[in-house]
This record gives structure tokens, sequence and C-alpha cells, in this order.
């Protein structure tokens, strides 16, 4: 960064780039960043998911409502989607849905993008147009889900 006066008490600063930017000494008068563009804490992946996947138990299920369609179990669930049975589904389809993590907490409105079908008949998803709280409570559970899978793991010599 470049500073230079002049004498009506104008510093110019050069930033590198080929703009200047003026700032006027003994006024109010100064300089200001752009607003950025507010960025998420966590961003979901295209297409493949790639992050740790836990999976439900039968005593404490996900439940998924797809708007237009039945509830479903989902079939497992990490940072970035969600996965379930397909009721007639198309890939590349976008979904209305309601998810509920657990018994504690309330079903969340988000937009499910199904990105593949498998051959087994389960719709694998992203989670979009969701919240930071909402986001944040599917970290939490897959947390305490992965923690749990950790403790289960550990044995005593």
């Amino acid at each position: 960064m470049i500073v230079t006066a002049s004498r009506r008490q104008y510093f110019s600063i050069s930033t590198g780039q080929k703009k200047k930017i003026k700032l006027k000494i003994g006024g109010l008068i100064l300089f200001w960043k752009k607003k950025k563009e507010e960025k998420k804490m966590f961003e979901v992946p295209e297409g493949d998911r790639g992050s740790y996947r836990v999976y439900p138990t039968d005593d404490e299920p996900i439940l998924i409502k797809i708007k237009g369609g039945k509830t479903a179990k989902a079939v497992d669930i990490c940072a970035g989607g969600i996965s379930f049975p397909n009721d007639n589904y198309e890939k590349g389809s976008t979904h209305d849905c309601k998810i509920k993590l657990s018994r504690d907490v309330d079903p969340f409105a988000a937009k499910v993008v199904i990105h593949k079908i498998d051959d087994g008949g389960v719709c694998r998803c992203s989670i979009t147009e969701t919240t930071d709280e909402m986001d944040d409570m599917v970290h939490h559970y897959v947390m305490e889900r992965q923690k749990d899978d950790i403790k289960s793991k550990k044995t005593k010599f």
C-alpha cells in the first residue's frame, strides 16, 4: 500500500489495484469497504455428499415428509444431505419437505435436491434453503450420533 500526501490535506492511497481511494483529513469524509456477501458457516457440497454419514436407529428414526408424498424414515443423514426411500421421485428434482430429527426437536421446513437414486431405490439428496439454525441442528445431531458411534466402538483391554 502506498500513501501519498498533497497540500490540500488529502491523502491518496494506492492499494496496488488500478483505483485509488481519497481520504480527507480533518473532516468526516472517510473511505469505506464494499459490503461482502454474507456466507453461511457451512456450505453444502454439490453432487456427492462427501460428509460423515450417521444412520438413525429404529427406536429414534429421522422422519422426512415430502410435500405431496408419504412420510418416510431417513436411511442416513450427514452435514451435506439426507437419504430416504424412493417414492416415484426423479433424479434432479427438488421437493419441499419437513424433517424431524428427533422427538425432542420440532420439524423444520427445507428443500431436498435429489442427486442420485441408487439401485436399492434410495434417493441421495442434499438439503437446501435452510437457515443457519437449521444447519446447526443437523450438524449437532450428526456430531452427537458420531460421538455415540465412537463410544460404542471403544473397548477396554
